[in-house]
């Protein structure tokens, strides 16, 4: 499973602003999963929010970082996991930024307030569960140019293990197929296709995720794609098959508990 999104970047250039090209999205997300004890689960989602927010925020304020949430599994695999953190950023830059940051927020505390810190996390988390996964965006919705409507509840994730040498045929597909369904969904939120920029994962090579405002979504996809009709989805999956191993393909639900901005 996994998961998730983001986006900016601006051209500084001397030129009327009605010219300048639109932000582009942010092009990498870096998930981190932790396990909470068993009846810890709202004790370890409220830790994470409350020692990420004054850092994170400050982040996206300083144009270090574009986003950042909180997730929990709505479905649930054989993976154990409970909570995951992401953030989002336009390069590997911003990474360095949050880590210097939190490092210096880590210094300011007090020893008794990083003593405590360090217990309620202790106390919340099993030992030795943490793991991260580094998200590369090949292909995602643009920027909204007005706010949403409505902010994300959910997370739709697919992932799948594409055969060495056809990558190119699965950012084919998705952009012929996904793209278009994507693009006319009215309950959707930002929407993508990734693969890991690091394999820290084994089991699966790239991933479609898409926000969702409510789980409505998900019919209105399945309405949208059953509208394509037999004859061309059939000849999706026969391509899909080709290149991937089907077997292993894999879908999630997960729950937004917190996300800026």
């Amino acid at each position: 499973m996994r998961r998730l999104v983001l986006g900016l970047l601006v051209l500084a250039i001397t030129i009327p602003a009605f010219a300048q090209p639109a932000p582009a999205p942010a092009t990498l997300t870096w998930i981190r999963y932790y396990e909470a004890q068993p009846g810890k689960e709202r004790e370890l989602g409220q830790i994470l929010v409350a020692a990420s927010k004054p850092v994170f925020d400050q982040l996206i304020a300083d144009r270090k970082v574009v986003a950042w949430g909180v997730v929990v599994p709505m479905s649930h695999t054989s993976e154990t996991w409970t909570h995951a953190v992401f953030v989002t950023a336009n390069d590997w830059a911003g990474y360095e930024a949050l880590t210097s940051s939190s490092e210096a927020a880590m210094a300011k505390l007090s020893a008794s307030e990083r003593s405590t810190l360090e217990g309620q996390m202790m106390a919340a988390m099993k030992p030795h569960t943490l793991r991260d996964v580094v998200l590369r965006h090949l292909s995602q919705s643009p920027l909204p140019t007005t706010p949403p409507a409505a902010r994300p509840k959910y997370i739709g994730i697919d992932t799948y293990v594409v055969k060495p040498g056809r990558y190119e045929d699965a950012l084919g597909l998705f952009n012929e197929w996904a793209k278009p369904t994507f693009s006319s969904a009215s309950k959707l939120g930002p929407w993508g296709f990734s693969m890991q920029e690091m394999v820290t994962t084994p089991g699966w090579t790239h991933m479609i995720w898409y926000f969702m405002t409510d789980l409505a979504a998900i019919d209105e996809l399945n309405a949208a794609t059953m509208a394509l009709g037999a004859t061309k989805l059939k000849g999706y999956d026969v391509r899909l098959r080709d290149f991937s191993e089907p077997d292993k393909h894999q879908g999630q639900i997960l729950r937004i508990v917190y996300q800026a901005p």
